[in-house]
């Protein structure tokens, strides 16, 4: 398992890679050096350049590093077949930075791979960001999508894409926003593509969302058609510790149309979180009970000695 740091033409945006246990080069961009760390999980069908906005004007004092999923971007294929995958290959790259845990901030289908990762690798996590997100999706007979199917290649990427733009933004996005979201879409895998789709139509992560005890900031566009404004609520809803904001003219690509926004609700956020907690001391807080009692015990322990050390001199 090893990283190699590189630089993106230009020198923008630094660009790392780390080797998972299965061989996989997984590909990152990285800005900042704050004492948090934040990690930035794309959607379906992107890659880590849709964060650009965000890498380039950090949200506080945080270092960001925004993953290409496993083939996605510049990561090595092939793609996770379902959100636990996802999830593990994320928990996997994070223990190898080794940065502590992390301010998780997931887009779309980025987002319920970042609820995956919470409700499995908990010490991983010290709060998420869920960004046009859901915990399933609602069961549509899409007449379109079986007569897509069965036009002939070109034409049925033509028509993909066409409704794909519709179905992303508002009908006032920005044209810059949708030239970069199309451009990074187009570069997409065809095989990848199918498998986020099959990821996010097979996920159902109601009990997971239900039982999270971290904080979650829960952003929404109100003219997302693909996770609709009642979907965010739902999410909310479900997460104990949670709070909703709506950005009201955005649609369902929140971080390439309401870039500010975001970046300032995340930093708002980010700011009303306590101190981060040291790695050690996160692990410590999620093993099993019997081992946090024991850790309990041997703190009070060294507590009593330590005030007896100081009644004696």
């Amino acid at each position: 398992m090893r990283r190699t740091d590189v630089r993106l033409a230009g020198g923008e945006i630094p660009r790392g890679v780390v080797e998972l246990q299965d061989g996989r080069r997984i590909s990152y961009l990285t800005e900042g050096s704050g004492t948090r760390t934040a990690l930035l999980i794309h959607g379906s069908g992107m890659s880590a350049r849709s964060w650009v906005n965000q890498l380039q004007h950090r949200p506080g004092a945080l270092r960001m590093v925004a993953i290409d999923l496993p083939g996605h971007g510049e990561s090595d294929p092939p793609a996770g077949e379902s959100i636990d995958d996802y999830a593990a290959a994320v928990a996997e790259f994070l223990a190898i930075l080794d940065r502590g845990p992390a301010v998780v901030i997931g887009h779309s289908l980025g987002g319920s791979i970042a609820i995956a990762l919470a409700a499995r690798h908990p010490a991983l996590v010290t709060a998420l960001v869920l960004i046009a997100s859901c915990v399933k999706l609602p069961l549509v007979d899409n007449v379109g999508e079986r007569v897509v199917a069965f036009l002939p290649g070109p034409l049925r990427r033509l028509v993909f894409f066409s409704m794909a733009k519709k179905a992303l933004f508002a009908p006032d996005a920005p044209a810059d926003a949708i030239e970069v979201t199309m451009r990074d879409l187009r570069a997409c895998r065809p095989e990848t593509m199918m498998a986020d789709v099959h990821a996010a139509r097979a996920m159902d992560l109601t009990e997971q969302a239900a039982a999270l005890e971290v904080p979650t900031l829960v952003l929404a566009g109100g003219r997302d058609r693909l996770t609709t404004p009642a979907l965010a609520e739902r999410l909310s809803a479900l997460i104990r510790r949670s709070r909703l904001a709506l950005a009201d003219r955005a649609g369902h690509m929140l971080p390439q149309e309401a870039p500010e926004w975001v970046s300032r609700e995340i930093a708002t956020f980010v700011e009303s979180l306590a101190e981060p907690v040291p790695a050690s001391r996160a692990l410590v807080a999620h093993r099993p009970a019997f081992l946090r009692r024991l850790f309990d015990w041997a703190m009070r322990l060294a507590l009593r000695r330590q005030a007896e050390d100081i009644k004696r001199n």
